[in-house]
């Protein structure tokens, strides 16, 4: 449904850019009526390439790749289309209306140039000129960000102040990844280099975030293949996303399981420097905000999660959605999510009024919320202000 609905709305989108651009060929006739089948074209075999591509597609997209980017992408623009010609004759209404009301209180004078089409007027060749270019401008910008952007993997620091945080752990970092989505457009060399990267910085503890496999079942021991090499000096966790309970999130579970991937659905591990008594942190895990009791999953459940956890030891919370942030108390002096992407597609900073937590730091209290952009894309295979980020987080007792 979800495919069908957007296959839809970008054959929308084509049908209302072409009528905008060249309106000419396209009012009538046979124009009209070729139009009307490349939309059709378009929603059908939209449709067509997401579900084969699903069952069919191997690892790392092989000959579907290309095929499926080019769907995505066309579709991408589409629907970008549709909404800047929506927007651009919304803004053009007023005028339209003050120049209709002009004609009526005046006197036509007889024009002293030739009309400049026989069926288009001014307004009308300056909104196609507006529309081109906005197209124009759309197209490059996609086009950098699926080619370029969303390729360019950022490292970025952290330091969060963790008051209660024992001495001997001091300094202690760990390194993050979230939203791999491994499947078509996250393979074999992508998930390489992100192994490649993360072990580089030679963090004590290295998290996954959930969204760890994108849809396919078929993709699961490929991708613990290649993720069983990410090395925590203290250790390795996960957790899982959305997209994994969409795979099936028992069979990616137990995957990361036996792959030495520790899965934390709502439970938690000590983690110290070899002397528990020296003191430790409380590393805990929940369960997506997604997951649905009557499909099999196991819905979060912080208390389940810190059950029999020690009371003085400062909790390292990871949780997919950062939205659970509104639903941790004192005891989580951090939460580590994902999820957002940081918009993916984040222009102007568009995210932040549909989204509550985007990307970055958030406080509340002594709690501290960290959301990472993430690695992977869902969708259209672009990211736009939103680069793909590993992140290195250092905790210290001393406020910064």
């Amino acid at each position: 449904m979800f495919v069908s609905s957007l296959a839809l709305l970008s054959s929308l989108g084509l049908y209302l850019a072409a009528r905008t651009l060249a309106p000419q060929r396209t009012s009538a006739g046979r124009g009209r009526r070729r139009l009307l089948t490349a939309c059709a074209v378009v929603a059908v075999g939209s449709i067509v390439v997401e579900l084969a591509a699903r069952r069919l597609a191997p690892f790392g997209g092989g000959l579907w790749r290309p095929l499926v980017w080019s769907e995505r992408v066309a579709t991408f623009l589409c629907l970008v289309a549709m909404v800047q010609m929506v927007a651009l004759r919304t803004a053009a209404a007023p005028f339209a209306w003050a120049a209709a009301i002009v004609d009526r209180l005046r006197a036509r004078v007889p024009p002293t140039t030739a009309p400049v089409g026989p069926e288009m007027s001014r307004r009308e060749v300056l909104l196609q000129a507006l529309s081109a270019g906005a197209v124009g401008a759309s197209t490059t910008a996609v086009l950098y960000g699926s080619l370029r952007e969303r390729h360019d993997v950022e490292t970025v620091d952290v330091r969060v102040t963790i008051p209660a945080l024992p001495p001997s752990l001091e300094g202690l970092t760990i390194a993050q990844i979230t939203d791999l989505h491994a499947g078509i457009f996250t393979g074999r060399r992508e998930l390489e280099h992100v192994v490649e990267r993360v072990n580089a910085l030679r963090a004590d503890v290295v998290v996954v975030t959930g969204d760890i496999v994108d849809n396919n079942p078929a993709h699961i021991r490929d991708a613990m293949r290649l993720l069983s090499k990410l090395r925590g000096r203290l250790g390795t966790y996960t957790v899982l996303g959305n997209h994994d309970l969409y795979t099936g999130g028992a069979a990616v579970q137990r995957a990361l399981d036996a792959a030495g991937l520790p899965c934390l659905v709502n439970r938690a591990v000590k983690v110290h420097t070899g002397d528990v008594r020296r003191g430790a942190l409380t590393l805990a895990g929940v369960a997506d905000v997604m997951a649905r009791r009557h499909n099999g999953d196991v819905p979060p459940d912080l208390d389940e999660a810190l059950r029999g956890a020690d009371p003085e030891a400062p909790v390292v919370l990871l949780a997919h959605n950062p939205v659970f942030f509104d639903r941790v108390d004192a005891r989580v002096a951090v939460q580590l999510s994902g999820h957002t992407h940081g918009g993916q597609v984040n222009v102007g900073g568009v995210a932040r009024s549909v989204l509550r937590y985007v990307a970055g730091r958030y406080t509340r209290g002594d709690s501290t919320l960290y959301v990472s952009r993430g690695i992977g894309i869902t969708g259209a295979p672009v990211r736009l202000a939103a680069a793909p980020e590993i992140t290195r987080i250092e905790v210290t007792r001393h406020h910064t």
